[in-house]
């Protein structure tokens, strides 16, 4: 069971309640003194369920019954018991019972009493007698502020720390929450990237055999492998024996997309497949020409209906 506040104060009434009730015992032959035993104890039998159920002031209660007796012993000419231990006894029960500010009070109201007690009731006080008083009066408070401290200190830390924890939860919950949405987004990519890359360079059959594959916009490495490895598939799936390469699409022509034109066209025909380049432009062929390209050894035509035709005068003859 952890030792808190409510538990130890559980523990003082239960003491309290079976003290009052075996003080009770010795005075059945006084029944004046047994009866008012008794009641004692029923009223902190009381205060011990009515707190155990939850009912704050009930140790206030139980706690300032218990301060009133003792200070009437202090006020009293002949005390039953030592003096100084009924006020620290008074004291720590205060402190256990009660709240600090409570118990800070009661104390001060101790060392007034001890004070009229030494100068006007008795004489078993002396000065030293009150300073030792206050001496452990003061640790006793000392003690009790020092384990408040720590325990708004550990209560804030954990308060940090549950913090820290849902504010790690939250940030793993987004964090898991947004690698979600970039890998729908990265498949959502990689879908229109495989349906653009579908429609860049479609392969159209305009014949038995013959195949148009029209080049737009800019070719660079990427969409030149891919027009080669489609344009494979393709001569091999329909057998085809005539690929005709449309480039009047293309915006620019430089090295590099003339090499990856020859490279596909190469390609192409280790399938036994020809080829014919059609759509050349004057000005790209002005620039192939400033470039040094060779195209020696590639059909060419002006479009691609006249690289049909030709290959429709030809087939009959292969």
């Amino acid at each position: 069971m952890p030792i808190t506040q409510r538990n130890v104060a559980l523990l003082m009434l239960s003491v309290l309640t079976a003290g009052t009730l075996i003080l009770a015992l010795p005075t059945f032959d006084r029944p004046a003194f047994f009866a008012l035993n008794m009641a004692t104890t029923v009223v902190y039998c009381g205060l011990l369920f009515a707190y155990w159920r939850g009912w704050e002031p009930a140790r206030y209660i139980a706690a300032s019954l218990v301060v009133v007796l003792m200070l009437n012993v202090l006020v009293s000419d002949s005390a039953p018991i030592n003096v100084g231990l009924i006020s620290i006894l008074t004291i720590v029960l205060a402190l256990v019972m009660m709240s600090t500010l409570w118990a800070f009070f009661i104390a001060i109201v101790i060392l007034f009493l001890l004070i009229y007690r030494s100068t006007a009731i008795a004489a078993d006080l002396v000065l030293t007698d009150i300073g030792l008083f206050v001496i452990i009066a003061v640790g006793i408070f000392l003690i009790r502020l020092m384990a408040e401290t720590a325990r708004r200190q550990a209560e804030a830390q954990a308060l940090h720390a549950e913090q820290a924890r849902a504010q790690s939860e939250t940030q793993a919950l987004e964090l898991s929450q947004r690698s979600e949405e970039l890998r729908t987004q990265n498949e959502e990519q990689a879908r229109l990237l495989a349906l653009v890359a579908t429609l860049e360079t479609p392969a159209v059959q305009m014949a038995d055999g013959v195949l148009l594959a029209p080049v737009v916009g800019q070719l660079d490495s990427r969409r030149a492998s891919q027009l080669t490895s489609r344009l494979l598939r393709e001569v091999s799936a329909r057998r085809a024996r005539l690929v005709i390469f449309d480039i009047a699409g293309v915006s620019m022509v430089d090295t590099g997309v003339a090499q990856a034109i020859l490279h596909a066209v190469q390609a192409v025909r280790l399938l036994g497949c020809d080829v014919t380049i059609t759509g050349i432009s004057a000005s790209v062929a002005t620039t192939m020409t400033h470039l040094g390209i060779n195209l020696s050894g590639v059909k060419t035509a002006r479009t691609p209906q006249d690289a049909l035709a030709e290959a429709t005068k030809t087939a009959p003859a292969a």
